[in-house]
């Protein structure tokens, strides 16, 4: 783990002790396994390191052991390391070895030069994206260390291409940067590999994946300075957005920024309006997950299967969340009451479980304007046959959504798991409602199909 500034007055010399001595022994041990490239067959490397997993992983809960393991209680780098060699030599197992030398040596030394750089005091800046915390040091030091790796094993075919190699180093950074208890010692090598391997099995416009990656890092970054997303938020929205613009496409990437930027605009208005201000603090990664996962599954199979059905999933799945949003945020603005279907009486509008005129009309509209829209993206005509099933299954899903906020959410209050769940990132009942009401949608769409 990198290190913005001086721990000296929050953990003792030995942790400085432990700090070295595990990063050296990593520097070593991928140096060793560097130079075993060259000496053994592929095959008799693959179980050199599998012993060497299986020894840290069993060594780890030994106190004799302890300083080769645990900086602190909450690091697990020594487990990640030997995975991440081990899932990297897997990936790269039938190409050229410098492939896997590559990702090894980043690992080994512009990971650890990253560690000792980081300790540089003056004018260092720090950077958090999961938990642990990285220098501004730290990271121009890996990142011209792994550069420079890059130029010297690497075929020039590669290293010629000017948007490939900017688009490497910066996804590298990103694997460092995005750590959680040490699991830079996996991304780091994984990560490396999977993009080597996407270079020699394909051929991507780096260009355009370039362009992607600092589209969504600016827009991510705004989103969370602004609030609209948490941290680890605005890293899902992240992710979400390289892989639906980078990897799907823009047809897969509108619908959902459509129905985020209604969501967020509408929740803006919701909170001004009643003057609640303090209650919207940014969507957090499980609310961004629990409105967007089965949309992700659903292009996933059709990236597989080339099955148009999915993408009528997608769209349903989309809508059903939007509509579902549009009905929180607007039902409880332009109605004072609502009918309870807890009780069946008239309540307090925005109870969980309410329904009010114009929540509906709002339900059917967002689904409507998402179905709509989204199917004369993929299709590019109006088939309203087919636009009108979708948008009824969405707003069924959003009946059900409702149904399970009634019954279901207040029993999972109840559960021990979430009765002390503060953390602003937790996941919570809603979450778990949102992600049970949207999968019907696709359920409603099959059979208004096969009933239609």
């Amino acid at each position: 783990m990198s290190v913005a500034y001086s721990y000296t007055d929050r953990f003792p010399m030995t942790y400085f002790k432990g700090l070295i001595i595990r990063k050296l022994v990593h520097l070593i041990t991928g140096l060793l396994i560097f130079v075993l490239t060259f000496l053994l067959q592929r095959e008799a490397l693959l179980w050199l390191i599998v012993a060497g997993s299986l020894f840290s992983f069993l060594t780890f809960n030994y106190k004799k052991f302890n300083l080769l393991h645990k900086t602190t209680d909450a690091s697990l780098g020594t487990l990640f390391y030997p995975l991440g060699i081990l899932s990297s030599y897997l990936i790269l197992y039938n190409m050229p070895i410098l492939y896997f030398q590559t990702s090894l040596l980043v690992l080994a030394v512009s990971d650890t030069m990253a560690n000792f750089i980081g300790q540089i005091k003056k004018g260092n800046g720090r950077v958090v994206i999961l938990h642990d915390i990285k220098s501004m040091h730290g990271i121009m030091g890996y990142m011209f260390s792994a550069l420079i790796i890059f130029y010297i094993l690497l075929p020039a075919r590669l290293t010629m291409d000017i948007f490939f190699m900017a688009t490497l180093i910066f996804l590298a950074v990103v694997f460092e940067i995005a750590s959680w208890r040490g699991s830079d010692n996996f991304t780091i090598p994984v990560g490396l590999a999977i993009v080597l391997k996407v270079s020699q099995t394909q051929q991507p416009g780096y260009l355009f994946l370039l362009g992607v990656l600092l589209f969504m890092s600016a827009g991510s970054f705004f989103l969370f300075k602004w609030r609209f997303l948490t941290r680890l938020g605005s890293l899902a929205a992240w992710l979400l957005g390289v892989y639906l613009l980078g990897v799907m496409g823009w047809k897969w990437f509108v619908p959902v920024v459509m129905f985020f930027i209604t969501s967020v605009v509408f929740t803006k208005i919701h909170t001004g309006v009643k003057k609640k201000k303090k209650e919207f603090n940014g969507r957090n990664a499980w609310q961004v997950t629990a409105n967007i996962l089965w949309a992700v599954i659903s292009s996933a199979l059709f990236l597989i299967t080339k099955n148009e059905l999915f993408i009528y999933f997608f769209i349903a799945f989309v809508a059903a969340v939007a509509a579902d949003t549009w009905a929180s945020e607007l039902g409880p603005l332009l109605n004072k009451r609502s009918f309870s279907l807890a009780d069946f009486r008239m309540h307090k509008a925005g109870i969980t479980g309410g329904v009010s005129f114009f929540g509906t009309l709002a339900a059917l509209t967002g689904a409507l304007f998402i179905s709509a829209v989204s199917y004369f993206i993929f299709f590019g005509e109006w088939n309203w046959v087919i636009i009108l099933l979708l948008s009824f299954s969405a707003f069924l899903a959003c009946f059900a959504d409702t149904l399970l906020g009634t019954f279901v959410e207040e029993k999972l209050l109840d559960m021990s798991y979430f009765q002390n769940r503060i953390n602003p990132e937790s996941l919570t009942p809603n979450d778990v409602v949102n992600l049970g009401g949207s999968f019907t949608a696709f359920v409603f769409f099959l059979l208004l199909g096969y009933i239609f």
